[in-house]
């Protein structure tokens, strides 16, 4: 099967998954992998990134981002993409191929920093890296007041 038909079969089961009323396309890779290009709930950007970009940007349920980290040094596309994610989508697709990011200085762990997830990755080096704000900190047992407030003790020490 082509890696084409697999990478697009892949971004429509994500983004079915997102349910969203509105999505951001924004880089050539990403336009092009992604069906729906006649729907109306899109809005698109193109390369070269800038922060300019966001002025007449709406807030987006779902954007699928590629081309970032390829065009943009790793402080740069840190911020951008840090910017997108904290102010107008809390679900993000990036695509990326490792290679060319690398020679802008993005490393793997640049990506987990960032709080995406790994979601795949094809034969022609093509990652795909997912972001949902649902999943970002997931509730952990310790962090309760069971662990903190040590009812038992009150009255018998002096803190």
């Amino acid at each position: 099967m082509n890696q084409s038909v697999l990478l697009s079969s892949l971004l429509s089961t994500l983004i079915l998954q997102c349910k969203p009323q509105s999505v951001l396309i924004a880089g050539e890779i990403a336009a092009r992998y992604v069906n729906g290009s006649q729907d109306t709930r899109l809005q698109t950007l193109t390369t070269p990134f800038s922060q300019s970009q966001f002025h007449h940007l709406k807030r987006v349920d779902l954007a699928v981002i590629s081309d970032l980290t390829e065009s943009l040094p790793l402080k740069n596309g840190q911020q951008w993409l840090g910017y997108l994610r904290n102010l107008y989508a809390p679900h993000i697709i990036l695509i990326t191929d490792p290679a060319q990011a690398q020679r802008q200085g993005w490393l793997f762990c640049d990506y987990l920093a960032m709080g995406l997830q790994h979601i795949a990755g094809s034969a022609d080096g093509l990652q795909v890296f997912s972001y949902t704000i649902e999943n970002y900190q997931p509730k952990h047992d310790w962090l309760n007041s069971r662990f903190w407030a040590n009812p038992e003790n009150y009255d018998k020490y002096r803190w």
